[in-house]
This record gives structure tokens, sequence and C-alpha cells, in this order.
């Protein structure tokens, strides 16, 4: 009888690190995937903003008051789709799962505007009644205004999405 014995500990730890590796790998992958899939529902929706009050403005080329709204409101739809690109092209935050958040001096009044007037045209080719009612107790707050709009304009895109024609909202 021949009896052979090794030392097979750093062969068993090297094995444990590729399985740790491969799972990291497949978060980091199941992340990124995570995050365009909700991005490219959140592009679609600033987009649909700029390109209504395109239209409108188009349309109402005799009247600068509704062209000069319709440019801020199509001002305020690209900002918020810039910071929406800037997201998905930094793929570093995707990959260690943290996206910084961005304080900054912002009117909830004008906010709530203009994502009313984004959600607005698709509220109108739903024919559903989309109402707001504020009550604000300060009108200049602190936050990020980007994470403030994705969430807002996410709640406000499945409300009318799932609200049947003609409905209220």
């Amino acid at each position: 009888d021949i009896m052979v014995l090794s030392d097979r500990t750093d062969e068993k730890k090297s094995d444990e690190r590729l399985v740790q590796a491969l799972e990291v790998a497949r978060n980091a992958n199941e992340a990124k995937s995570t995050f365009l899939s909700n991005m490219s529902h959140d592009i679609r929706t600033p987009l649909n903003g700029i390109i209504g009050m395109t239209t409108i403005a188009r349309a109402s080329l005799g009247n600068r008051d509704r062209v000069a709204d319709c440019l801020d409101k199509i001002t305020f739809s690209s900002g918020h789709l810039l910071g929406l690109i800037n997201d998905i092209l930094d793929m570093s935050k995707i990959e260690s799962r943290k996206i910084t958040l961005n304080y900054e001096r912002f009117s909830i009044q004008q906010l709530v505007e203009g994502i009313m007037e984004i959600i607005r045209p698709q509220d109108e080719a739903r024919q559903q009644k989309l109402t707001t009612q504020l009550m604000i107790r300060r009108e200049e707050v602190m936050g990020d205004t980007l994470r403030l709009n994705q969430v807002l304009l996410n709640l406000l895109s499945n409300a009318v999405k799932y609200t049947q024609e003609g409905g209220a909202i």
C-alpha cells in the first residue's frame, strides 16, 4: 500500500476565490440589466414630453406665449433626459451599486408642474382626467431633482398606463 498526502489548501482557496469572483460578475451583470431596463422606461417619458411640446409649439407659431411655454417645458424635459443619459454612461455607478445623490435647492412647485407637463400628453391621449393638488409648506427644498423626477415620473407614467381610457387619476 502506498499513501500519498498533499496539502491542497491553496488549491481549495483558489477555487473559493473563483466562485466568489463569478458571483460578483453575475451580480454586476444583473445590476446592469436591471438598471438599463429601468432607464429605457425612464427615457421614454421625457422624450415623449419633448416630442409632444415640439408638436404643440409648431402648431402655435403665431402665439409667442404658448411657444415660450412649450420651450420652457422642453428645456425641463431635456434637462431631465440628459441627467438620465449621464447616469447610463457612468457604468461604474452600476457596477458598484452606488448612485450618489445630488443635493441642490429647487422649487417643488416648478418640479411638479414640469412633471405634469411631461405626463399630460400621455394622459390626454388616453382621454383621462389627471388632477393635482399641492399643499406646499416650503416652496424651496433641498434634494436630488433627478431622482425625485424619476420616482414621480414613474408613478405618474404607471398611473396613466394602468388607468383605463377615460378614467381619472
